[in-house]
């Protein structure tokens, strides 16, 4: 079967990234490329001009303000961070690009957060290849953490213990019998199908209908009135934003109330502002509550107010994955002591036990063995036009 230009796109993407791994096989893991006395130079790639535009911003965002938080602070036993970000507009040929000239070019010490699924894993051998730690990258997909990679480490809890978790709860807590999935045909929507097809055959059950759409679509029509007429009572989504908000909006505009639940690529205020009334009892597994739920603590205020001095705008949910993403990284080198390199960074966040930041989420561990900070995430429903957790800390 031929291959679509998406597919085709996705595989030279991989292509080059493979081809370019080769002349950095023999770097050393004790690297020091990117510190110098006064500054820790990092890289990341995110969506600035594609469909996915409305989380990108906020994640950079986030990760800027931490390192102004930890600059203003002393920085890190002396130095300062500096980011540097590359716009990979959701598409894996730029998001290669983007790497190459982190790595190759600017010579960053580590990636951190870069944005998407299908982005990072067409990417990553660049930065792993060089001996580059690949941190935290802002999507929750298994390879972020597995198979085991000393240079790896994972924080968004994965799409397949996020969706199993809320589809095991909506089953035996919601008593939910058909399930439907309207999934991105792609990684990301790939994860979600995996995930949710496993979870009922745990429990004995089988997807009721599944369709899917091609990356950027925003015509979802025939998608639901084909689960529609498979009588589901849960959608579950595998989508991100745009199409979480279109998705809903296509249902309630045809007088359909079926439940849908999305995981923490659709838990995000701009769903909200979207989707509008369409939103309401829109369930979602996150591992962070959003901003409008979290306790305003003095600190989180402050923080928040830094946000809106600092880009003269709201702050909005994809702003914590960054912020904690940053701050997680300057905790790890702390940890690694003055002389940091790749070696001591690595043994630093092996050391990470229950971390937090002033924003609330789930605690982070890591270990010698352990790539990934979390395995549980909360459910959360929007009630009121804004998201509201449901439930204590789930896990499947």
């Amino acid at each position: 079967m031929p291959l679509t230009r998406r597919r085709a796109l996705q595989a030279g993407a991989l292509t080059l990234a493979s081809t370019t791994l080769a002349p950095w096989t023999a770097a050393r893991a004790d690297r020091t490329t990117g510190i110098s006395d006064g500054e820790i130079l990092l890289g990341t790639h995110q969506d600035l001009s594609g469909p996915i535009v409305a989380l990108g911003t906020f994640i950079r965002d986030g990760l800027n303000l931490a390192a102004d938080d930890v600059n203003a602070a002393g920085g890190i036993h002396g130095r300062k961070i500096r980011l540097l970000t590359e716009d990979n507009g959701f598409d894996p040929r730029k998001a290669v690009l983007a790497t190459q000239k982190l790595v190759e070019k600017d010579k960053v010490f580590a990636m951190i957060a870069t944005l998407g699924s299908v982005t990072t894993q067409a990417s990553m051998d660049i930065a792993l290849g060089a001996g580059v730690p690949l941190l935290f990258a802002a999507t929750p997909a298994d390879f972020t953490y597995a198979p085991f990679h000393r240079l790896k480490f994972g924080l968004a809890v994965p799409y397949g213990e996020q969706v199993r978790a809320g589809v095991k709860y909506m089953v035996e807590q919601k008593g939910k019998k058909r399930l439907g999935i309207l999934y991105q045909d792609d990684e990301t929507g790939l994860q979600v199908l995996r995930a949710t097809e496993e979870q009922l055959k745990a429990m004995n059950m089988t997807l009721a209908e599944k369709t899917s759409y091609k990356r950027g679509d925003i015509n979802f029509s025939s998608q639901i009135a084909r689960l529609r007429a498979a009588n589901v009572d849960l959608v579950v989504l595998g989508t991100i934003i745009r199409e979480t908000a279109g998705a809903l909006q296509e249902a309630r505009k045809i007088g359909w109330s079926v439940d849908m639940l999305g995981n923490q690529a659709s838990m995000n205020s701009s769903v909200v502002k979207i989707g509008g009334e369409a939103t309401e009892g829109f369930y979602a597994t996150s591992p962070a509550l959003p901003l409008a739920t979290q306790e305003q603590t003095p600190a989180l205020q402050a923080l928040l107010k830094r946000y809106r001095d600092k880009y003269g705008k709201e702050p909005e949910d994809g702003m914590i994955f960054g912020y904690q993403a940053m701050m997680l990284f300057a905790e790890g080198a702390r940890r690694a002591g003055p002389k940091l390199s790749v070696d001591s960074l690595v043994a630093g966040l092996e050391q990470v036990k229950n971390w937090t930041t002033v924003l609330a989420a789930v605690p982070a561990t890591f270990g010698p063995n352990d790539r990934l900070a979390s395995r549980s995430a909360y459910l959360l429903q929007v009630r009121g036009g804004r998201f509201v957790p449901v439930s204590a800390a789930l896990t499947y």
